[in-house]
C-alpha cells in the first residue's frame, strides 16, 4: 500500500534480546541488540525475541502490526502481533516493547521485521539466521594443522 501521510512517523525499531523498563522512571534499556541469530542446526527455535519501537506523529487511534517473515515471503508469518496505538496529539511518541517467544525459524535465510500502520508498511529491520561455525577442536601451539583455512565471521 502506498502512503497517505497520516502514518506516524518510526524514530527507531530495533531487535534484541530484553527490554527492561524502569517501573519509577519508565525508561526503557535494550539489552543485547543484534541482526543475525546464530544456530547449531534448523529448524531452531528462538527462546525469547524483543522488538523495540519509537514512533512520532501520529494521529488519534492508530492500528499497528509486527510481522517477522522471511525475505522470499514463501512462508506463513513467523508471527504477527497487531495493536492499537493512541496518539494524544502528533508530537507525542509512543514507545513499545513487544516480546515474543518460542518464535521457530524453519530454515537459515533472511527475515524481515515489518512494521505496519493502517496497514501501510512504515520500516522493516533485516534479520539474517545463519548456521553456527564450529569452533576448532583444539586450540593452541600444539594444536595440529587445520585442514581448511579460517572463514571470515559474518
Amino acid at each position: 500500500m502506498t502512503r497517505t501521510g497520516l502514518e506516524p512517523d518510526v524514530l527507531s525499531l530495533i531487535v534484541c534480546d530484553q527490554i527492561i523498563t524502569d517501573r519509577v522512571t519508565g525508561k526503557q534499556s535494550l539489552i543485547g541488540m543484534f541482526t543475525t541469530i546464530h544456530a547449531a542446526r534448523f529448524p531452531v527455535t528462538q527462546p525469547q525475541l524483543c522488538v523495540y519501537v519509537s514512533m512520532t506523529d501520529g494521529r488519534s487511534k492508530t492500528p499497528v502490526m509486527i510481522d517477522i517473515v522471511d525475505s522470499e515471503g514463501a512462508r506463513q508469518p513467523i508471527v504477527k502481533g497487531e495493536g492499537v496505538v493512541d496518539f494524544k496529539n502528533p508530537r507525542a511518541i509512543a514507545n513499545l516493547a513487544l516480546q515474543f517467544y518460542g518464535l521457530r525459524f524453519p530454515e537459515p535465510g533472511e527475515y524481515r521485521v515489518q512494521l505496519f500502520a493502517n496497514g501501510t508498511l512504515l520500516r522493516e529491520a533485516r534479520l539474517l539466521l545463519a548456521l553456527a561455525k564450529r569452533p576448532p577442536a583444539q586450540q593452541g601451539p600444539d594444536a595440529p594443522p587445520q585442514d581448511q583455512p579460517p572463514t571470515e565471521d559474518i
